[in-house]
């Protein structure tokens, strides 16, 4: 390392996904986004807002969970200075850091979001290493999406 910069390194990693991980993600992606749109409103969040969300994600989520497993199934992703690539039964996928939309946080991972959806990382698929290396490169990329 010079000038203080850190080492990018590329990372590889291998996913099969599972539902509780998948239902956990979009579970608090959605009560993210309810409450930022909430707010952008002047309003808060009523007593039965995140019961009925959940319900609703819990009975709609495993249907689209099988699909998506059944269209993309396991993914091996590349992560460097370039971008992502994502490899799985429906192809290569390369999305460029200026691709990426958004780069959301959560308890159980990461999703990276594009134009036409995100790809979720748990972070269960990661080992020490490799998280700190993701956490340099979205640290260096978050500055350019949202």
């Amino acid at each position: 390392m010079q000038d203080g910069q850190s080492q990018n390194v590329p990372i590889s990693f291998h996913v099969s996904y599972r539902l509780g991980e998948y239902l956990s993600l979009v579970t608090s992606h959605v009560i993210a986004d309810l409450r930022r749109r909430k707010s952008e409103q002047g309003k808060a969040l009523r007593w039965y807002d995140l019961p009925i969300l959940k319900g609703t994600l819990y009975l709609v989520g495993p249907p689209i969970f099988l699909f998506k497993v059944l269209r993309v199934g396991a993914c091996d992703f590349k992560f460097d200075d370039m971008g992502i690539v994502r490899n799985s039964k429906s192809g290569e996928l390369v999305v460029p850091w200026s691709g990426v939309e958004a780069i959301h946080e959560y308890p159980t991972g990461y999703l990276f979001a594009k134009g036409n959806g995100a790809m979720p990382v748990p972070l269960r698929a990661l080992s020490t290493e490799q998280l700190v290396q993701l956490k340099r490169y979205i640290a260096q990329h978050r500055e350019r999406v949202s």
